[in-house]
């Protein structure tokens, strides 16, 4: 007979090492469907061939697709909430009377039953332009979209939540079914710059339950595309987990009896006429190779009870042939009759090592393992809820959704199996569904849209950039519930979203310097002060809300506060960010950059106050010390308090081989610890002997003998606990300061430690004896990105390039004619160590320097800089780099 053709076989090929997998596949005749790179490859492959392919170089094993995404434990129970419940218990009401609705776009994972969609609770149907459908294995779609025969009216359920609580959202939908086309419906979002994803679906078993493996992949791959995902924590907390951790007996039979006594068969009885695994895992051999992976094999019986019952099934993965410490996994059992249930012997059949017992977990998604053989703890270490990244939020459930009786008994708890707290928060769950009704749609699969629908109202209003920030401005708007602290059952706590926000204060300011600077947060335990809430040390991508209005130190009619930053203690390196609560974007801009844990970095900052408040977010973690140096305050006409901006001018040079300007009577040397080193501005500069109360300066340290710090001070004033610059041994470190002057007019710079000194001025500000006018008054606007190099088209400054940049005038909210603006400058990827010297573009080159580099470091520093007459500075650097400019506010002309 001739004509017949191999018939196709739909693969999943384990790999870290997909082209050379693609390769075979192209090779052996099979084409490939899809891939998450450096885990797994979809494939159709001629049956035929598949034997060869599973040998040849790079396979780690294959196997069928995995189906990835599917619906959780049976959720539609119980009786309905009031209509609206989860959007007044988040008061999201609020938000939306104040006509913040959500406008942007979000996505929704999920299984759909177009045939019910109501577009009165959930929008317009969705058009092909927002559907995303690419099975080819399940007969879920139909030309590219959703066959909803094949669908169900869980996702529509979702997407009804998801418009509650964020009206303006528009929708896209996508059905998968397995790890490579759920990457490619990423790939989708974001074509469709959809930022924000929800999905309430379960997943079997593929990774070791500590944040890695194919799926989490995928999570990594959403988050370096600027998504924030959202994901059902999990409904398995009562019936479906189970962790054994006794070993063996002596015939070789796992003990699912935790402590004395001995039981070798697991009772797991039906849940909607079956028993569906995730999988059963011995996670501390994942990545062991195969002859060091203990091989089990699973008998599977079933009967009444353990002496009726009879064997089914022998499951049996080859371990030693490559395959993961997983047995069971996506496996379904239709299991039926009066007092049926499945029962499981697991055997240890080679490479067991009794000196160190495997950890076995047998995880269900539907199927209720016996009373005392299982636990919540753990049952949140799957698939993407257990993902490592921080643009990631899996969600509990509060269930009755007004916290009656706390968080659901279904829902799943961490920790994952490396330790990491789960769920990341919690929310509402039971709460009203057209779909659903009379009864409410619960389940973590309702908490989930709940959030992302917070999410897109936060989003919507420009307070986050998508991704980790995002995830972390929804973790910190939570109510803390359990026990004090983020815990394994709630989180961080029930999401609340806070009164709606008011813009900050946008009114001309005349700045006041307190007499020494205050502080006002140090978190760290041993000197705490501050808010007693606020006591550290903090983990990675936490926000503290620092209260400023009522400080006691800072008048609440302040518009704005100048303050230095310092972080310390950090777990990583990153970037902190200050700005005003609820009023800038979390992720948009930077304040400092911390380049090595344990750094001790501060930064002077002009921050605008939000609801009175500031917000620092500190992606490094640790600890943070906040001085405040002044604050400014609306004013009309004025005298004093306001900034008058010169051509930048060196005033202070310690180094010898400089020939700086130094003190009258200055002997050369380096600073000795202890001193103190007088300013004097020479008279050409641009600053009068009267009418001033203060000096703008940039203050470097350098050629230190040792780790140490700076303080500007007024002269003849004593050194106190604040720092200007913190300074290591050999480096170079600047940062900016509004400094009093002392009885004789002058500044001082005291060092800790042996160290150079360098000081630029910048301008000064006025005193009450000064002409009264409109000039030189801060106008605090929206932190925001105004100039980035790496953003096309600009690109990487030259060395010995002045690099003209235009910083008012549409689009920018500064405005044409403003005398000086109040940025943060950070130079990013230099080729080498160097400096960066902002000026007015309509003037000359000054000696002085804003900003000191080293190589592929971010390093960033505050600048006050005058202005060119059309709005522009020059941004000079002396080695290649890039230059990103943050502006925050800026002073008024005349």
């Amino acid at each position: 007979m001739t004509g017949l053709r191999d018939p196709l076989v739909s693969v999943e090929v384990l790999t870290t090492d997909n082209p050379a997998v693609e390769r075979a596949i192209n090779d052996l005749g099979g084409t490939v469907t899809g891939s998450v790179d450096g885990h797994l490859v979809q494939a159709f492959m001629p049956a035929g061939a598949v034997d060869q392919l599973s040998v040849s170089d790079a396979v780690q094993y294959v196997q069928h697709p995995l189906r990835i995404n599917r619906l959780p434990r049976e959720e539609a129970v119980g009786t309905g909430a009031l209509v609206g419940d989860e959007v007044q218990l988040t008061n999201a009401n609020l938000w939306q009377q104040a006509g913040i609705t959500g406008a942007t776009r979000v996505g929704i994972i999920d299984f759909f039953d177009l045939t019910v969609w109501n577009p009165t609770e959930n929008g317009p149907v969705p058009d092909a332009a927002h559907q995303f459908c690419p099975d080819l294995i399940e007969g879920l779609c139909v030309g590219g979209q959703i066959n909803s025969p094949m669908g169900d009216p869980h996702g529509v359920a979702v997407a009804e939540i998801v418009k509650d609580m964020a009206p303006g959202a528009e929708l896209f939908l996508a059905t998968t079914a397995t790890t490579a086309e759920t990457q490619a419906a990423i790939d989708w979002f974001a074509l469709n710059n959809v930022h924000i994803i929800t999905r309430s679906l379960g997943a079997p078993y593929d990774g070791p339950g500590d944040g890695t493996g194919p799926l989490d992949a995928v999570v990594d791959y959403a988050a370096a595309r600027g998504i924030t995902w959202f994901n059902s924590g999990g409904n398995d907390a009562a019936f479906g987990y189970g962790r054994y951790t006794d070993g063996i007996d002596s015939s070789g039979y796992v003990d699912f009896l935790n402590g004395p006594g001995v039981d070798t068969m697991l009772r797991v009885d039906p849940q909607s006429g079956g028993v569906a695994f995730d999988g059963i895992r011995w996670a501390n051999d994942w990545n062991l190779p195969p002859d060091q992976i203990t091989d089990y094999s699973v008998e599977v019986w079933q009967g009444v009870n353990e002496t009726s019952a009879t064997p089914v099934l022998l499951l049996d993965d080859p371990q030693i042939s490559g395959a993961p410490p997983l047995e069971a996994v996506d496996r379904f059992f239709n299991v039926t009759g009066a007092g049926q249930a499945l029962f499981l012997r697991i055997h240890a059949d080679r490479n067991y090592s009794p000196s160190a017992p495997d950890t076995v977990e047998v995880a269900t998604f539907f199927g209720a393992i016996e009373p005392g053989r299982r636990s919540a703890p753990f049952s949140s270490a799957k698939p993407v809820v257990d993902s490592r990244n921080p643009a990631l939020v899996a969600v509990g459930a509060i269930d009755p959704a007004n916290g009656s009786t706390g968080v659901a008994f279904y829902s799943s708890q961490g920790p994952t199996n490396d330790g990491r707290i789960k769920p990341d928060v919690s929310a509402p769950s039971c709460v009203a569904s057209s779909v659903y009704a009379p009864m409410c749609f619960n389940g973590t699969s309702a908490a989930s849209p709940v959030v992302a629908g917070m999410a897109a109202l936060l989003f919507g209003q420009g307070l986050a950039v998508t991704g980790m920030p995002l995830a972390a401005l929804v973790k910190h708007l939570a109510v803390d519930l359990g026990p004090p602290g983020p815990d394994n059952a709630y989180g961080t706590g029930e999401i609340r979203l806070p009164a709606p926000p008011t813009a900050p204060t946008l009114q001309p300011s005349a700045f006041t310097a307190l007499g020494a600077p205050v502080r006002l947060l140090d978190t760290r335990p041993a000197s705490f002060v501050g808010p007693g809430n606020l006591v550290g040390p903090y983990p990675q991508y936490s926000i503290i809300d620092l209260p400023i209005s009522t400080s006691g130190v800072i008048p609440p009619t302040a518009t704005s506060v100048a303050v230095n930053i310092t972080s310390t203690e950090s777990v990583s390196q990153f970037y902190i960010q200050a700005l005003p609560t609820l009023g800038g974007a979390i992720g948009g801009f930077s304040t400092m950059n911390v380049t090595a844990p344990g750094q001790n970095r501060p930064n002077f900052a002009v921050v605008p106050l939000g609801q009175g408040s500031i917000s620092i977010f500190i992606p490094t973690g640790g600890n943070i010390i906040v001085d405040a140096m002044g604050y400014f305050t609306p004013s009309a006409a004025s005298a004093a308090g306001r900034f008058v901006p010169i051509n930048p001018r060196r005033t202070l040079d310690t180094r010898p081989t400089e020939a700086g300007p130094v003190p009258a009577g200055w002997v050369a040397h380096e600073p000795a610890p202890g001193e103190s080193v007088r300013v004097q501005v020479p008279a050409d500069v641009g600053v009068p002997a009267t009418g001033l109360s203060a000096l703008v300066v940039n203050v470097t340290a350098t050629d230190s003998i040792g780790a140490g710090f700076l303080q500007a001070l007024p002269t003849g004033t004593a050194a106190g606990q604040t720092s200007t610059v913190n300074y290591v041994a050999g480096g170079t470190a600047a940062t900016h300061a509004i400094v009093p002057l002392g009885a004789d007019g002058t500044i001082s710079v005291y060092t800790s430690n042996s160290s150079h000194i360098v000081v630029d001025v910048m301008g000064y500000i006025t005193d009450a004896t000064a002409p009264a006018t409109t000039a030189g008054l801060f106008v605090p606007v929206a932190p925001n990105r105004y100039y980035d190099s790496r953003s096309v088209p600009n690109s990487m400054h030259a060395a010995g390039s002045s690099v003209p940049v235009q910083l008012t005038g549409p689009p920018f909210a500064v405005p044409a004619g403003a005398a000086a603006i109040s940025m943060n400058i950070t130079s990013d990827s230099a080729s080498g160590s160097g400096f960066v010297t902002a000026y007015p573009s309509d003037g000359s080159f000054p000696l002085s320097s804003n900003l000191n580099y080293v190589a592929a470091t971010s390093v960033a520093n505050a600048a006050l800089v005058k202005l060119a007459a059309g709005g522009s500075l020059n941004f000079y650097v002396n080695t290649a780099t890039h230059v990103i400019i943050d502006v925050n506010g800026y002073f008024t002309g005349t």
